[in-house]
């Protein structure tokens, strides 16, 4: 049987068409689906140690079936395009805590699949520029696919920067020399303690102080510092930090005579021990932790002034740090249920500073001052050694 010579030659013309259309086809953008960032809270400037600075989080989430890896971290002024800070590595791991079980190091880094990881930033501003209206995120991850680590980077849409003031306060206590112990980057402190209740996640004590009284030699007790009434500061006079009304007085924890272990964990309505709510107004709240049992002298619906004593500072509630006065102020008077927002102070006197934390607890003479420094309008440095206006108790 004879086969036709034509019908390749056919076929060839009519399929070359064909393929020249699907080449001309546009190709459509790869899409990569990596992580998922919130901002609950928007940062306010606020001034401390002289220097302007902005407090915030970034959440990320991981909603892929493998993890993440964060790899760089730049955070952009978005109106000018100009650069703000920039983190890696162990920097950028040091700014990092998962949500739930926590990891050490380098393993923070690791946005696991289905979970969660808050990056906690502080940043200091130059005084001489402009405060970012808006900023924006740049975040460099690595994907760890079964067939292969892929890298991408991502921009964020970005978040406001507020434009309010922050509340100006007079000071909770008198004299000193009292150090105002914090660290913004300490994981499981003020700062980095997570809370959720009423189906939100908050930072109530995002810009709280710890204020424990010193002795000139930098003692924090005399003699044996296992007896609370030993300590400089137990019982001193706390003050109302302004004209307010009382929005809770609760006064009904003992306190142990002796620093003792935890015998195990307080329930969380306890933490705050003996305590003293006051509504500033404006939807600020100042909040005075672990009182003294039995000193709290107003009730809720008082009036008081500021410099007004409102009851004396004890160690009542989780009270690791030995007697003290924890302070903060909040955006509503559930003191859990609220975020931190910063406030400064009227005035206050620097006299000297520790390193760290660990420094004071291991009773390390903090460094003085090489002058006596009068700070106004603005919150002291991490471990500052200040003296407050009024006569040392």
């Amino acid at each position: 049987m004879r086969s036709s010579p034509v019908i390749i030659p056919l076929i060839v013309i009519l399929l070359a068409p064909l393929d020249l259309a699907a080449a001309a086809l546009p190709q459509r953008p790869a899409l990569v689906q990596s992580i998922d960032i919130q901002i609950p809270s928007a940062p306010t400037p606020v001034t401390i140690a002289g220097t302007r600075h902005l407090a915030y989080e970034l959440h990320v989430t991981n909603f892929r079936p493998v993890d993440v890896v964060l790899k760089r971290l730049e955070i952009i002024d978005a109106d000018r395009g100009s650069r703000v800070a920039e983190f890696s590595d162990s920097q950028l791991a040091a700014r990092l805590d998962r949500v739930g079980a926590r990891v050490a190091d380098a393993e923070r880094q690791t946005v696991v699949a289905g979970g969660r990881t808050i990056v906690y930033l502080w940043l200091p501003l130059e005084n001489s520029g402009a405060i970012p209206a808006r900023l924006q995120h740049r975040i460099e991850l690595d994907l760890m696919r079964p067939s292969g680590r892929v890298s991408t980077m991502l921009i964020d849409s970005g978040c406001i920067v507020r434009s309010e003031q922050p509340v100006v306060l007079d000071a909770p206590l008198r004299g000193g020399p009292w150090v105002a112990l914090y660290d913004p980057m300490l994981v499981g402190g003020h700062r980095t303690s997570v809370y959720t209740l009423g189906g939100r996640a908050r930072i109530p004590a995002r810009f709280a102080i710890d204020w424990v009284k010193l002795a000139d030699d930098a003692t924090h007790a005399r003699g044996d510092s296992r007896n609370i009434e030993n300590w400089h500061g137990y019982g001193s006079e706390v003050l109302a930090v302004a004209d307010a009304t009382v929005a809770a007085a609760v006064d009904d924890m003992l306190e142990g005579a002796t620093l003792s272990e935890a015998t195990g964990p307080l329930a969380l309505e306890n933490a705050s021990g003996n305590y003293v709510t006051l509504d500033l107004g404006g939807g600020r709240y100042a909040f005075y932790e672990h009182l003294k049992h039995g000193s709290i002298t107003v009730k809720p619906g008082d009036r008081v002034k500021r410099g007004q004593v409102i009851g004396r500072l004890g160690n009542s509630g989780s009270s690791s740090s030995g007697p003290h006065l924890h302070f903060h102020v909040g955006d509503a008077s559930a003191e859990l249920a609220a975020e931190g927002v910063p406030f400064v102070l009227r005035n206050f006197e620097v006299v000297g500073a520790y390193d760290t934390i660990d420094a004071f607890e291991t009773g390390e003479r903090w460094k003085p001052s090489s002058v006596e420094t009068i700070r106004r309008m603005e919150l002291p440095g991490a471990n500052a050694v200040v003296v407050f206006p009024g006569a040392r108790q």
